[in-house]
């Protein structure tokens, strides 16, 4: 008899709790009066293997070989009310999210995609893991690893985050709507959206992504919009051990860089004490509140002396400012750089690309039209919410850009940076890794996320400069450039692009 792993059961109600210890007690589990804790409602042993039962409706076996195990692991679901339908569609996607209530740091977003041959190794790899408790970064990397093992056998992931600055700005329904979509989209490309399943933690899903999510109903794909859906799917039981992890990865960098003397930062939960200290403790520095802080929260509010919270703005994309074959392709989930395009609202030019120039308010940089030059309000809002990914080639990195702007709140913060293996051996001079040094430093605590991605670095500048534009398609990918024959050629291969110019020249409206 194989050795059955520990297996965890929730959301039992006292009389499941009470026909589980009576389907133990049949079989001849003898119990054991050494509760360990006040939580607990009582405690069974057979042979080797201990079921624990808390009183908040959760039932924990530590596993064993005993033979009557997988047996009772059956029953135990029947007993509770949470036997499984075997799935039927090839590919299961689960999406949660965490962040969203907190005062600091990031709202993370998940996406997880397992065949379904490979769903009884994902469930055992996270099926004891509770994801609503509340743990530091040690525990959620510990857990990831166990998913991170599965990955290429079956079992991928992706993962976003929300800025503060902008739960402060918008409605953080229609954000995660906006983010989901791109995420589904995503981890959606290259197979067939009729042999999928895709499970959602219902989170107050929106008109938005509703309409997306029938359009894939009707593509053949199986969907459920669930409350404590982790509690039943392995694949968003996933998910939110990988939000989880991200948004810790982030809070464990910002409690380094913004400790106060005996005053750690804490779990960024409004109703931690230590958290509460340490904001109270920040405001009485007199500084401004840093960028993780949102300032709409109403913990902030009232330390601040401010009332009412001001309406949230709707949606973070501005439609108007993508072309129309860019916004129907986005409401269709068809994702593209190279059919992005964008309408300059003062001149009504539609290009491929902007210009930036220093902010007028000195934080950081703003998107210009290419034709008038005039700011693009939102640009990088929309730019982020639309597509996320932006690709810095050699120019960028070597100037330091990226970094500079992230200093301030500015245009690059949130996006996702995209560094293809020529860029990162052509940055290798001392500007270069200085400033490869300092995105780390920014991806650590949320500001930013880096990705690395192999391509070829070899061969003459226009190969290379290729090479990178290449890399740009297929990651659908921002290209960013300070070098104008790198800007051509990204405009020559339709490539969207955000390059620089020192003097911004105005021209007369052009239409379009």
């Amino acid at each position: 008899m194989p050795t059955m792993k520990a297996r965890t059961w929730r959301g039992a109600s006292t009389e499941g709790l009470a026909a589980v210890k009576a389907l133990l007690s049949q079989v001849g589990a003898s119990e054991d009066s050494n509760i360990k804790s006040s939580h607990e409602a009582w405690r069974l042993r057979l042979g080797g293997s201990v079921f624990t039962a808390y009183k908040k409706g959760t039932v924990f076996c530590n596993g064993g070989d005993a033979p009557e195990l997988e047996f009772l692991y059956g029953k135990i679901a029947e007993a509770l009310g949470q036997v499984r339908d075997v799935p039927s569609a090839q590919f299961l996607i689960g999406l949660d999210e965490t962040g969203k209530g907190e005062v600091l740091g990031h709202s993370a977003l998940a996406a997880v995609r397992v065949r379904q041959s490979s769903l009884a190794n994902l469930d055992s790899a996270v099926s004891t893991i509770d994801t609503k408790s509340r743990k530091g970064f040690a525990f959620w990397d510990g857990a990831l690893r166990d998913i991170d093992a599965l990955r290429g056998r079956g079992v991928e992931y992706l993962v976003e985050t929300v800025p503060p600055w902008d739960v402060d700005r918008y409605n953080i329904n229609k954000i995660l709507d906006v983010v989901y979509q791109r995420l589904l989209t995503r981890i959606l490309a290259g197979i067939d959206a009729g042999q999928t399943r895709i499970v959602i933690d219902d989170y107050g899903v929106g008109r938005n992504l509703e309409d997306y999510l029938e359009a894939l109903q009707a593509a053949g794909a199986e969907v459920r919009v669930e409350t404590k859906a982790d509690t039943r799917y392995p694949e968003v039981r996933a998910a939110s051990i990988v939000a989880k992890w991200r948004r810790e990865l982030a809070m464990k960098g910002i409690g380094e860089r913004y400790l106060l003397p005996n005053h750690p930062v804490g779990s960024g939960n409004a109703g931690d004490p230590t958290t509460k200290s340490w904001l109270t403790a920040w405001k009485a520095t007199g500084q401004a509140w840093p960028w993780f802080v949102k300032r709409s929260f109403r913990t902030i509010r009232e330390i601040d002396g401010r009332g009412q919270a001001l309406p949230k703005e709707d949606p973070p994309i501005r439609h108007e400012l993508l072309s129309p074959e860019s916004s129907d392709r986005f409401r269709e989930g068809r994702l593209s750089t190279s059919s992005l395009s964008i309408v300059c609202p003062s001149c009504g030019v539609v290009s491929s690309g902007a210009k930036l120039t220093p902010a007028p308010d000195g934080r950081g940089l703003t998107g210009r039209c290419i034709g008038c030059g005039e700011v693009i309000r939102d640009l990088e809002t929309t730019l982020r919410y639309y597509c996320g990914l932006v690709l810095p080639d050699t120019s960028v990195i070597v100037a330091g850009t990226l970094s500079k702007d992230l200093d301030q709140r500015g245009f690059f913060g949130g996006f996702t940076i995209i560094l293809p293996t020529v860029v990162g051996r052509e940055s290798d001079a001392p500007g270069g890794r200085s400033e490869l040094a300092k995105l780390a430093d920014f991806a650590a605590m949320g500001r930013i996320s880096m990705v690395a991605v192999e391509s070829s670095v070899a061969g003459t500048s226009a190969e290379r400069d290729s090479v990178v534009i290449r890399c740009a398609k297929d990651t659908d990918s921002i290209l960013v450039t300070r070098d104008g024959g790198m800007y051509g050629s990204a405009a020559a291969h339709h490539v969207f692009c955000l390059t620089f110019k020192t003097n911004v020249e105005r021209a007369e409206p052009t239409g379009g």
